[in-house]
């Protein structure tokens, strides 16, 4: 199913893709499923792929007349748990992959990949008229439910959240994993359908919410480039915070710094120039929130993050809108396939 109702005459965007990409299991170190969707893509479209040892996967298009080489990257995995121990009769111990809220936890429905497929599970909690209260301190607190299913699971079982990919609204989505398939689904979005006047490779990077793993494998590689173009998902506001980062509905967000890494001034300013001249909205980062693989990959060349923005990030359920997306797809198709981009790009890039 093809959505391309929501700005009219413009980017049309595949929720089939967009929904098995949320959908699919991929905690950091167990990307399969979803590197086998992108596998898949780039087979449909008979384009030459490389993955490499830390199972980070590489596509590119490789265009005559220009030696201009762009990296876009994005990374697949999402936060998850890992089996640590088994409690008799029916409770499992683990551990985090990735950021979690220990509050938002109790009461959460998983699923466990194991040996024998997926097996069910909740994380315990209390009814509100029994009188007493969880002290949640760390994920030792915490406990997985698996009832009559616990002798199928084993220590080191990954976990994730049940969800569910859904169209709430016109323009609105909601799902799980949106921290970073929507970033996969526009890098595989561009990879497909656009055709750039520059040599463009397209990454996808595993291991991200583990600590960057798959780009510093990656960047200890002889690969230079001349643009990092980073894709990523960004905290969209929240009623429980007067610190806000970006909006939904609003565009695009631009990271001028964080926590790993800053981002040349004359880049910002020419993205900028370029969103206001066609007309799409943008959003700026507050400055030092959060870090991304650009803390390894700027080694390898200039960077700048381009984020989707979502509400809920690091949850279940995430919520993003398709306007935001197609406007990141616009903006970013611009920046490989305008004719004598290369030239502009030489007079603000060292």
């Amino acid at each position: 199913m093809v959505r391309e109702d929501v700005v009219e005459g413009q980017i049309l965007i595949d929720l089939e893709i967009l929904s098995a990409l949320s959908n699919s299991f991929g905690p950091s170190g167990n990307e399969d499923e979803v590197r086998n969707i992108i596998v898949s893509e780039l087979e449909k479209l008979n384009m030459p792929y490389i993955i490499d040892k830390k199972g980070n996967v590489i596509s590119v298009k490789d265009v005559e007349n220009t030696d201009f080489k762009v990296l876009i990257a994005s990374h697949i995995d999402e936060i998850g748990f890992l089996v640590s121990e088994k409690v008799e009769p029916c409770y499992l111990k683990v551990e985090p992959l990735g950021g979690w809220n220990l509050q938002i936890i109790p009461g959460m429905k998983v699923n466990i990949k194991t040996k024998l497929g997926v097996v069910k599970g909740v994380f315990s909690s209390t009814p509100p008229h029994i009188n007493k209260k969880i002290n949640l301190e760390s994920f030792e607190d915490l406990y997985v439910d698996v009832g009559d299913n616990w002798n199928f699971v084993e220590v080191g079982n990954f976990v994730i959240p049940e969800s569910q990919f859904e169209v709430i609204s016109g323009s609105l989505i909601m799902g799980k994993a949106f921290d970073n398939r929507i970033g996969t689904y526009i890098n595989l979005h561009l990879l497909k359908y656009v055709n750039p006047v520059l040599d463009v490779s397209h990454l996808f990077l595993v291991q991200e919410e583990l600590g960057l793993r798959g780009s510093r494998f990656f960047a200890n590689s002889n690969n230079k480039y001349d643009l990092i173009i980073i894709l990523e998902t960004t905290s969209a506001e929240t009623p429980f915070s007067k610190d806000q980062v970006s909006y939904l509905g609003k565009g695009p967000v631009l990271t001028i710094m964080d926590k790993t890494y800053i981002t040349n001034p004359k880049l910002i300013e020419f993205i900028k120039e370029i969103a206001f001249v066609n007309e799409i909205p943008l959003q700026i980062k507050k400055p030092n929130v959060g870090s991304t693989d650009a803390g390894y990959l700027q080694d390898l060349g200039p960077c700048v993050i381009i984020s989707v923005p979502a509400r809920y990030i690091h949850t279940p359920y995430q919520m993003t809108s398709l306007l935001d997306i197609q406007n990141t797809i616009k903006l970013i198709s611009i920046l490989i396939s305008t004719p004598n981009i290369e030239e502009l790009y030489k007079k603000i890039l060292p």
